[in-house]
């Protein structure tokens, strides 16, 4: 497991565009594009991760409106 993490760790940080030089022709693009890929993928992660986060707020919101709108809606007393 650590062999191909570190194998990961080394294209992504191939596929730096301050490495623009360093890089054979034939896998210039494919390394930039291994690069850009994993930083789009970690970007939408975090949007995914931040909504997630606030349905789940809303959730509860919700659940707390809803209990507090029973407990202050007047109750039919018709005696």
């Amino acid at each position: 497991m650590w062999r191909t993490l570190i194998a990961a760790a080394f294209v992504y940080g191939s596929g730096h565009p301050g490495l623009d030089g360093h890089r054979p022709a034939l896998l210039d693009h494919p390394l930039q594009s291994f690069y850009q890929d994993v930083n789009a993928t970690a970007r939408d992660g975090r949007r995914a991760i931040a909504s997630f986060d606030q349905a789940r707020y809303l959730g509860y919101l919700r659940g707390f409106i809803a209990r507090a709108d029973a407990q202050l809606r007047p109750t039919d007393s018709s005696d």
